[in-house]
């Protein structure tokens, strides 16, 4: 409800012209209401003796910097790179703050965050290049860094959670453990049981359909096709019968012992005889592009990834994605572990503390540090 409230209010100041969707006001608004909901206060937290924080730049993008304060002069540490979520669109570095000092800080693994670059203004693969760029200074400088080549992890949350699979894709040798958590994986197949089963409840959230237009910014379309790719009409009738569709077969892939509702698995039939061609041309490249959807990449690449650990919650639209991506790694053999959480909600990661403070927030927060003890 807050968050509901929230864009009430975005959109009364937009209509007002008081400031533009997706412009540093609009982005520093949603920063300052995020931090408010997690510390209590819009500038977040104060200084903290425990770690040292740097801002700085790597290959001139923005980073943060966190290391323990136990492990300054020491040489071989482990490293997370995190990339932040807000679909590719919002929220930032700085946002994510009082996560990223909680997990440093309770892992003691140096974590380095990613202030990438944000769609529309900078669609795919700009985001995306960021971030691998940022990766492959890490692995290239890792002695200039203070930390070991051999024990890199990168990981994100929902377009944070994509863009590290995508990197994975290419550096999957390298790198030695990802965090996927509560990734958008495919951009095929909207209709998926966790669409249809938590549409009704995510309506007013953050996790609604309209978030689709994160989608048509990182693509550089026009927001007014979200509800296509909502209703699958962006995918051609040929395309819909293609080995594309075919790796997002939910009857192969989401077992049926995570969906609430079970005559809905039982039921699944998806109609291929419809599709908007013009859009379909407009968007068939970016549809059989791993970077983009790392759940249709072939099994050979899938079969070469590091450790990967799954994050995804019961009341998530993009539900889905994640214990399907885990099944398949799991058939080809790759050493995966999913944290499935039937409570949680899209964004629950952000509230181990702060006056929102939830149980489930503590609960994942401290499954992602002992991921980080246990294979870093």
């Amino acid at each position: 409800m807050c968050t509901y409230l929230f864009f009430l209010q975005m959109s009364g100041m937009t209509s007002l012209g008081l400031i533009e969707y997706f412009s540093p006001a609009d982005r520093k608004i949603a920063d300052w209401f995020i931090l408010t909901m997690t510390t209590g206060f819009p500038w977040g937290s104060g200084v903290d003796s425990r770690l040292q924080i740097t801002d700085t730049k790597l290959r001139d993008v923005r980073v943060k910097i966190y290391q323990p304060a136990n492990s300054l002069g020491k040489k071989k540490r482990p490293v997370l790179v995190y990339f932040h979520g807000g679909g590719w669109s919002l929220l930032s570095a700085d946002c994510y703050d009082p996560i990223m000092r909680k997990i440093s800080r309770e892992s003691d693994v140096v974590v380095i965050s990613v202030d990438y670059r944000l769609s529309p203004q900078h669609p795919f693969p700009v985001p995306l290049n960021d971030c691998f760029d940022v990766v492959e200074y890490v692995l290239d400088n890792s002695d200039t860094l203070g930390v070991d080549s051999s024990r890199v992890a990168i990981g994100g949350d929902s377009a944070g959670g994509n863009m590290a699979a995508a990197i994975s894709l290419r550096h999957q040798k390298r790198i030695a453990l990802q965090l996927v958590l509560v990734p958008v994986l495919q951009i095929i197949n909207w209709q998926t049981t966790g669409y249809m089963e938590n549409v009704l409840y995510l309506n007013k959230s953050i996790n609604s359909p309209n978030s689709l237009v994160f989608l048509t910014n990182y693509l550089n379309l026009s927001p007014a096709y979200a509800h296509q790719f909502l209703i699958n009409n962006h995918t051609s009738p040929e395309f819909k019968k293609s080995k594309y569709f075919d790796s997002v077969d939910q009857k192969k892939w989401m077992p049926k012992k995570y969906v609430r509702t079970k005559d809905l698995w039982e039921n699944i039939e998806y109609k291929k005889d419809f599709g908007n061609q013009e859009l379909f041309k407009k968007v068939e490249g970016y549809l059989k592009e791993p970077l983009i959807s790392p759940l249709i990449a072939d099994d050979e690449t899938l079969s070469g990834l590091p450790f990967t650990y799954i994050m995804t919650c019961g009341y998530d639209f993009i539900r889905d994605d994640g214990i399907m991506f885990h099944e398949k790694l799991k058939y080809l053999n790759v050493k995966t572990e999913l944290a499935h959480y039937p409570e949680g909600f899209h964004n629950a990661l952000m509230f181990p503390h702060g006056p929102l403070k939830m149980d489930i927030g503590v609960k994942i927060i401290a499954d992602i540090v002992r991921i980080l003890k246990n294979k870093l």
